[in-house]
Parts: C-alpha cells; sequence; structure tokens
C-alpha cells in the first residue's frame, strides 16, 4: 500500500445547499428503521450531535457522512477506526445508488432513492 491510497483522487466541495426536490432518499437502519436524507450533509457516528446516531460501540463517534453533491449522494468516511465499507468493499468516498448497503464497522444501513435509477441497470434484457 502506498501512501497516496487513502487520499481523494479529485478536490471536492459543499456541493449543494440541500438535496434535489423529490429524490426522497433515507436509509434503512436495522432493517426496520427508515431515516430520511432531508439536509445537504447527514452526520453519522455514535456522538449525540450527529444527525444520525448509531448507539452501537463498533461505530466511531464521528464515523461517517453521506453529502448531497450535484443530485447524487456521496458517503465518506471520516476517519473512522472500523471502516465505512459500500457493499462489500471499504472505501474512503463513494458515489452511493439505491439499493446499496452502508457497513459501518458493521451496523447496516440500506440507501434508497426514488426517482434515480443506477446507470449499470439503464439496459434490460428482452424476451
Amino acid at each position: 500500500m502506498t501512501e497516496n491510497d487513502d487520499k481523494p483522487t479529485a478536490p471536492f466541495d459543499n456541493g449543494e445547499a440541500s438535496p434535489p426536490d423529490g429524490d426522497e432518499a433515507f436509509l434503512i437502519v436495522n432493517g426496520v428503521d427508515l431515516f430520511p436524507i432531508n439536509q445537504a450533509v447527514i452526520s453519522i457516528g455514535r456522538r449525540i450531535d450527529n444527525a444520525l446516531v448509531l448507539n452501537d460501540p463498533r461505530v466511531s463517534r464521528a464515523h461517517a457522512e453521506i453529502r448531497c453533491y450535484h443530485g447524487r449522494f456521496v458517503v465518506f468516511d471520516l476517519g473512522s477506526s472500523g471502516g465505512t465499507y459500500l457493499n462489500g468493499q471499504r472505501v474512503t468516498h463513494s458515489v452511493v445508488y439505491d439499493g446499496d448497503i452502508i457497513s459501518l464497522a458493521g451496523v447496516h444501513l440500506i440507501f434508497r432513492q426514488k426517482n434515480l435509477p443506477r446507470p449499470d441497470l439503464n439496459k434490460t434484457a428482452t424476451f
């Protein structure tokens, strides 16, 4: 592993001031709880000042953020000890799509978003 492996490949600004209207993005927490993503930045961690508080000792106090950027949502790891995983792959930051599973040190969050299909699912099989 080289020194530059964990560094972003491009600068990342604050993006939009709020999520786009009508996208109705949310997280499914613990398989049953719904958490709406209705702010430009959603902080996630154990600390009570996070937007989404996860009371699990595996989760860092300030573990991750989900940010809205030009109509897309991006998950960022904040240097957590347990890591942030997207569909099983450890990430420092990554765009998330409808149905993706975000794992914060083993705590699973399912990202759901209406009105924006995954780009890799544009083609369907013909019968």
